[in-house]
């Protein structure tokens, strides 16, 4: 007889894989729902700043969203310079400080 129990013990069709098997499903529909989550936030940054911010970086305003979709995780966790940043830079703030 044996002193401990094992999950084959209390259930012959147990699988030790199926925990795993169950966050592995949870892990992918997290990182899914993180993309979403991060493409939907480059979009609403991309497309609030203006037309010649965006020319300059050589983006047209309608292919926004397609542009987004072609890019993989690393480039969606890439934080951009949203323009509220910018306008307190130009403001003269920074030269303020250095003063």
């Amino acid at each position: 007889m044996s002193i401990y129990l094992t999950p084959q013990m209390l259930n012959p069709d147990f699988r030790p894989q199926q925990a795993s098997e169950r966050f592995g499903i949870i892990r992918r529909v997290s990182r899914s729902v993180v993309r979403k989550w991060r493409r939907r936030k480059l979009i609403a940054t991309l497309e609030a700043l203006d037309d010649r911010l965006l020319r300059d970086i050589g983006i047209v305003r309608g292919d926004i969203k397609h542009l987004v979709d072609g890019f993989d995780d690393r480039e969606l966790r890439t934080v951009p310079v949203t323009p509220a940043h910018t306008a307190t830079w130009l403001e003269g703030e920074g030269f303020k400080k250095a003063a």
